[in-house]
């Protein structure tokens, strides 16, 4: 490398490291001037004043609503068409021993149990809008107290009228069966119940 060549590389240099120096020289000198002067803020000091935290609960009841002016309108009743049907009922009880009693005063004997009150079964809807006609037996026990007990079905070709009988059955008042002076407890009794369609002229 020749001397020229490297004398002419250094020189810039030489330019450049003295052109930072003179700025970092006038950059210290502006920074050593002395501060302007400042307004200063006085904060006020806030005091709390003395008083004492209660906590409050509240109370009071709730106002009772008003009174409707006008009562709500009643709704209609429902009306059900009821088919012009008949019931008829045949009172003829039954025990296994054949005898039968047809009606009041039919008893066999002295002191056997009498029907008083023999309830008729109400025709089954389903039964009247089909046009279904037919009986059902019933079999259940007098007891003491002249009253029906354990009904039960034994004979009802069509199913839709046991409900019906056996509700008839439990309905049922008797005077009670007596001998020798007390009362006596009957079982195997049976009455068939005849369902018909009322027949129109």
């Amino acid at each position: 490398m020749s001397i020229a060549r490297l004398l002419s590389s250094l020189a810039p240099a030489a330019l450049v490291t003295l052109g930072l120096l003179l700025l970092m020289h006038f950059l210290i000198l502006r920074n050593m001037t002395a501060p302007t002067e400042t307004t200063e803020f006085k904060i006020p000091e806030i005091l709390m004043p003395d008083r004492e935290i209660s906590t409050e609960y509240d109370t009071r009841k709730p106002d009772k609503p008003d009174e409707p002016e006008e009562p709500p309108p009643e709704l209609p009743e429902p009306e059900y068409e009821t088919p012009d049907v008949e019931a008829n009922i045949s009172f003829a009880p039954q025990i296994d021993t054949g005898v039968q009693i047809s009606g009041i005063g039919g008893f066999s004997s002295d002191g056997d149990y009498l029907p008083i009150v023999k309830v008729a079964p109400k025709y089954p809807a389903r039964a009247a809008n089909r046009g279904l006609e037919g009986y059902c037996t019933v079999e259940y026990s007098v007891t003491v107290t002249g009253e029906t007990r354990d009904v039960t079905v034994v004979d009802c070709p069509q199913s839709v009228f046991a409900s019906a009988s056996v509700k008839a059955a439990k309905k049922f008042k008797y005077k009670p069966k007596v001998i020798d002076g007390e009362p006596v407890e009957v079982a195997g009794v049976r009455n068939r119940f005849t369902f018909e369609m009322a027949k129109e002229d």
